[in-house]
């Protein structure tokens, strides 16, 4: 809470690091809402420690903090929600941040996925060496 008055967020998520007996679920949620985006993207983190990679992955695209996206995606190692990442970067014509996602979680894209993405959207360049 002190943190938080202070907008100090450099020591609050030192202090959700090294203590983790706490409500993280209900310090992220109070955090989502917050005006400074270094706190929304502190909630992320935590929704992300606590495997809530949906909920992350949301709040994380609405900062357009594409990296932080990607990122949560590859630890998640869910096909289904990188998939889903993949597709909105496309929707919203994010071509480099796409390329990134799919080279950065290579391992968990299924190649036809990859293909019929590259495919009706024109990334064919962005592909290729996926495919090799």
């Amino acid at each position: 809470e002190l943190y938080i008055e202070d907008e100090d967020y450099e020591s609050l998520r030192k202090s959700i690091d090294k203590f983790k007996n706490f409500n993280m679920i209900a310090l992220a949620s109070k955090l989502a809402t917050h005006e400074l985006l270094e706190f929304r993207r502190i909630s992320a983190y935590v929704y992300r420690c606590n495997k809530k990679w949906s909920q992350s992955i949301e709040l994380s695209k609405n900062d357009r903090m594409w990296k932080d996206c990607i990122d949560t995606a590859n630890e998640s190692a869910d096909a289904e929600i990188i998939e889903n990442l993949l597709r909105f970067f496309c929707e919203t014509s994010e071509k480099e941040c796409f390329c990134a996602a799919l080279y950065t979680c290579f391992a968990h894209v299924r190649p036809d996925i990859a293909l019929e993405l590259g495919w009706l959207n024109g990334y064919h360049h962005f592909i290729m060496p996926f495919l090799i």
